[in-house]
């Protein structure tokens, strides 16, 4: 049977796809621009048919149907790897206990080694065919290919207009390894109509970052979506900076521009020299037309990177993150809100994604040029970020033994090595200026300082930038 007549076999209507779905099966539905929208659309329509049925996703970029007509997942039982803006009205009412707790490249691993045989169908989407019979996963690697793997039925959803991304490894499923195809015409790859406009903090954090010298010549970039990181890329763009790399998770529409700019070669690079390596994109559709069938990209599965002992080999590794809190012992929170609202509920806002992967990768750097940042704004509605220590119920995204740099609008602290007290001093020291009485005051109740203590004056050696 030739590829094209096997094509033809197994292809069926997105109505019968979503009949395939019986109570009491586990399906995995894919994230990101990869979500199954049209399978989502007609079995969200069968929830008076069915029972306990279990649907994966991850980094929930559109919004869920299913969601919208079970809220209570009465009949739908929702988990999610990645907490993303169109979930959250969700989780805020559902609790903590939808989300699923993993380092994301050890995401693939627990699909082949926890979850095989439990998955009973895993709806992918991909490219169109090729003539050689391969479907390719576009815009998002992760660890599609993992479930394919260990789903006891597969459905690839074909997109006419999805990226072919080359790869490294995992990007391609065959169509041999496919029980049946559905076509979708009726929903789009998900896009970006723009990116956000950078904020003034934004502005101030990403100078106080190329202040502190923390980015050189031949760095190697990992940088994430939003208004920070763009506005780095913008900094970046109208520098002097040359033969920078980028290993990423996300690659972002200000990375393509200093590709084109020259400024980004990947010359520099150990591993995967000459290519801008990443996972999955979420953009506009500008970008994903780049991105197509471009040679200087290579997609990998998450399990390549964000391996922190591959991030290690890339020379001058740079890392920027964003969180939401940070304690004075260097404690970083950026996923779950503690038991800090009226009802006294646990808040998943996002998840740990890449955040720790590249903390390590960074932390375990071969060259020792490994430098991870986390950055903030120093309050959120005239509350402060900085906090004496994370509320109850906070998760630790990244452990105090392992965080380097703290960035928010008013400085870049360095925490690696320095102890608790002086740890202390330099994040009051970035924090925003009407709030760090109170937080030497509040150090002192914990016993960071001793009583009546006062905070010295001046810059600390470990704050390579503080702002009055």
């Amino acid at each position: 049977m030739g590829y094209l007549e096997e094509y033809s076999h197994k292809l069926i209507s997105p109505e019968e796809a979503v009949k395939l779905v019986e109570s009491g099966m586990r399906i995995e539905m894919g994230g990101a621009v990869n979500f199954a929208q049209i399978i989502d659309k007609y079995l969200a329509r069968r929830k008076q048919e069915l029972e306990n049925v279990s649907i994966g996703t991850f980094i929930d970029f559109v919004p869920y149907k299913f969601l919208e007509v079970d809220p209570n997942l009465e009949v739908f039982k929702w988990r999610s790897g990645f907490i993303y803006a169109s979930s959250r009205i969700y989780t805020k009412k559902l609790g903590v206990g939808v989300y699923l707790p993993r380092l994301y490249h050890d995401s693939p691993r627990i699909v082949r080694e926890c979850e095989k045989g439990k998955i009973d169908l895993a709806f992918l989407v991909t490219t169109q065919m090729d003539k050689n019979g391969y479907f390719n996963f576009g815009l998002t690697c992760s660890h599609l290919k993992a479930f394919s793997e260990s789903a006891k039925k597969v459905v690839v959803i074909v997109k006419k207009e999805m990226p072919w991304i080359y790869g490294g490894s995992d990007e391609c499923i065959h169509i041999s390894d496919v029980d049946y195809i559905v076509e979708d015409h009726e929903f789009p790859v998900p896009s970006l109509s723009s990116l956000p406009p950078p904020s003034r903090e934004d502005k101030m954090i990403a100078e106080n970052i190329i202040e502190a010298g923390l980015i050189s010549d031949g760095s190697t970039l990992q940088v994430g979506i939003g208004g920070l990181p763009d506005t780095i890329m913008r900094i970046l763009r109208d520098s002097d900076f040359k033969d920078l790399g980028l290993h990423t998770e996300m690659v972002s529409e200000g990375a393509v521009e200093l590709i084109e700019e020259g400024i980004i070669t990947n010359a520099c690079k150990k591993l995967d020299r000459g290519k801008s390596v990443f996972t999955f994109c979420i953009g506009t559709k500008k970008l994903y037309e780049k991105l197509d069938r471009n040679p200087g990209f290579a997609i990998y599965p998450v399990d390549y990177t964000n391996d922190p002992f591959i991030i290690a080999q890339q020379p001058k590794m740079f890392s920027l993150n964003q969180t939401m809190q940070v304690d004075l012992m260097g404690q970083a929170n950026s996923e779950q809100v503690g038991l800090i609202s009226p009802e006294g509920k646990l808040f998943q806002v996002s998840g740990t994604g890449g955040q720790l992967d590249f903390a390590m990768g960074c932390l375990f750097s071969r060259d020792r040029m490994g430098k991870s940042v986390l950055a903030l704004y120093s309050t959120y509605n005239g509350v402060s970020r900085v906090v004496p220590v994370l509320p109850a119920g906070s998760a630790v995204t990244v452990p105090r033994t392992i965080v380097q740099y703290i960035a928010t609008e008013w400085g870049v602290a360095y925490l690696r090595g320095s102890p608790i007290r002086e740890r202390a001093i330099a994040l009051i020291k970035i924090a925003h200026p009407d709030h760090r009485d109170w937080l030497v005051k509040e150090a002192q109740k914990l016993g960071i300082f001793p009583p009546n203590y006062t905070l010295p004056a001046g810059k600390p050696e470990n704050v390579l930038v503080m702002r009055d």
